[in-house]
């Protein structure tokens, strides 16, 4: 008979007379044929050999486990052990059994005894060609998947240098360094994380965050860059910021740039609705625009300013946490608190530099 492709095949059957011209015919046929009594001794040969049978037949009654229990067991066995093709040997002929067989056992084939030597090899054949087709098909799958992967990296690439351009454009008109916006990401996604979001919505969090302040370029430098007070009019002008940035980041297709603005158009409004530029208040505030409201209140003070030194780190907790319910909401307040080591220790290499000397006249 004529070679077919070296496949492994595990053979399960307790009838010692049947097993032998079983797989005599499939060894002369020339699969690699591995012998089992029954469904346990079946079961250990499988995992033994990594997972890495291409076919099962099987008996259906067996001693210690039958041939239901093992398709049964195989399909719940591994990954891999998904893509076995299973075939049944039984005496049962009746279309009943043969129901059962595929319903319950997750069978890909039946076949009745006694039967020929060249039905079973047919089948064994049909067997081969659904094997390769499903291997093909996982094949083009995970090349598929690899390539969206790329795509998605390249799109994501493309997306970070042009939230880094707007942060350059930010920083050469605000003292907010790009290490400070990084930084508000950085805890933002952190903070996410705790709230249980999931990972693809931590990254266009720790994305978006950076731009919370993308609308101070709409405001005069004589206002952004004053060493001293704002008067009431300049400050009203400030908090223009807010609906400027989201002016600036709207109408976008792209998740990060959509958050980005309602980060931008949110992030000054307090939980007792005394913020601005709506005065929303509670759960009426975007949760993202929270988040940012607390790691930029803590951030800010904690960095030097032109008109200040950065404060002392527990002069600051102790200032959001006058400010729980107020400002800021309770939860993520508490949350923040609660991690304040952790998320310090995220930020560690993101330190602003230390300012040039000036030099000595």
């Amino acid at each position: 008979m004529e070679q077919q492709k070296h496949m492994k095949i595990l053979v399960a059957e307790d009838q010692q007379v049947s097993r032998l011209i079983l797989t005599t015919y499939l060894r002369e046929w020339g699969y690699d044929v591995t012998e089992a009594t029954n469904g346990l001794e079946a079961l250990e040969h499988i995992r033994a050999n990594g997972f890495d049978f291409d076919m099962l037949i099987t008996d259906w009654s067996m001693p210690e486990m039958d041939g239901l229990e093992l398709a049964s067991r195989v399909r719940s066995l591994s990954e891999k052990t998904k893509y076995i093709y299973i075939m049944l040997l039984t005496g049962r002929g009746a279309f009943s059994d043969i129901i059962q067989g595929f319903s319950q056992g997750g069978v890909d084939d039946y076949i009745v005894k006694p039967f020929e030597a060249n039905e079973l090899q047919m089948r064994i054949r049909v067997g081969e060609r659904v094997i390769s087709a499903e291997r093909s098909q996982r094949m083009y799958s995970e090349e598929l998947e690899t390539i969206v992967r790329q795509q998605t990296a390249a799109i994501r690439e493309t997306q970070t240098e042009i939230i880094s351009r707007l942060f350059n454009a930010l920083e050469s008109r605000d003292e907010e360094t790009a290490f400070h916006v990084q930084r508000i990401g950085t805890m933002s996604a952190f903070l996410g994380r705790l709230i249980g979001y999931s990972v693809e919505k931590v990254d266009t969090l720790r994305a978006a965050a950076p731009l919370h302040d993308i609308g101070k370029i709409g405001v005069p430098d004589a206002i952004l860059r004053k060493p001293g007070s704002l008067t009431p009019e300049e400050f009203e002008i400030i908090k223009e910021h807010t609906t400027i940035g989201a002016r600036i980041l709207s109408n976008s297709n792209n998740a990060v740039i959509q958050l980005a603005e309602i980060i931008a158009h949110y992030h000054h409004e307090n939980w007792d609705g005394s913020g601005y530029p709506e005065g929303l208040k509670g759960e009426d505030i975007p949760l993202e625009a929270r988040i940012v409201s607390i790691t930029d209140v803590y951030d800010a003070l904690r960095s030097n300013r032109v008109y200040r030194a950065g404060l002392e780190e527990e002069v600051v907790l102790d200032f959001i946490k006058s400010q729980r319910g107020i400002k800021f909401d309770p939860e993520l307040c508490d949350l923040f608190l609660k991690y304040k080591d952790e998320i310090r220790q995220s930020c560690v290499g993101l330190e602003d530099p230390e300012p040039m000397p000036k030099p000595q006249e």
